[in-house]
């Protein structure tokens, strides 16, 4: 029987750790048919990079980084086939499927799903990995990108636009905010 490499075996370790957070992940936000095998993309760019990937509680951040990637690369895929297929004119457009509407019951999810849609990819991306994957500043840092004060504004801008769709006006929901409100000057 071969042995296992140290990489092997962090891989491994990686995976079983963090499969199923990734599998979440994707059936938030993609067809839930096609959630493992998002996951397994995931898994093989960290494979590939797997002495980038970083140790510890930022492990799970950094996947989450490249999980939004590989959705998005998936996302464009399905553009581009939905757009051919209209051209060739055999189908009609074939647009994405929404999995967060196919499990929303109530009305109060409903518009705030509706008002969600109104917000740019990237702010309903800070929205969702900040509410939905429970990522702190720091981790949504590392998720997008950024620096974790950056991460903290694109949150704070992001739910004040959520909230201006939603009617909302945010002086009298401060409490809500994780982020203290501006009053010096622009933010």
């Amino acid at each position: 029987m071969p042995r296992t490499t140290p990489d092997e075996n962090r891989f491994r370790r990686l995976y079983e750790r963090h499969h199923e957070a990734l599998l979440r992940y994707f059936f938030r936000r993609a067809d839930p048919s096609s959630a493992e095998d998002l996951a397994s993309e995931v898994f093989l760019v960290a494979w590939r990079r797997i002495d980038e990937v970083p140790p510890g509680e930022q492990t799970l951040p950094w996947l989450y980084g490249v999980a939004r990637r590989v959705l998005s690369n998936r996302r464009r895929g399905t553009r581009r086939l939905g757009r051919l297929i209209s051209r060739i004119g055999s189908m009609g457009s074939v647009g994405p499927i929404e999995p967060d509407r196919v499990i929303v019951e109530r009305e109060a999810d409903r518009e705030v799903l509706d008002a969600l849609d109104h917000l740019s990819q990237p702010d309903q991306e800070v929205l969702r990995l900040a509410a939905w994957e429970g990522l702190s500043t720091k981790e949504l840092a590392l998720a997008i990108g950024c620096r974790p004060a950056t991460a903290e504004k694109r949150l704070y801008r992001a739910k004040g636009r959520l909230a201006r769709e939603l009617g909302i006006h945010r002086d009298s929901h401060a409490s809500s905010t994780t982020a203290p409100h501006d009053k010096g000057g622009g933010s």
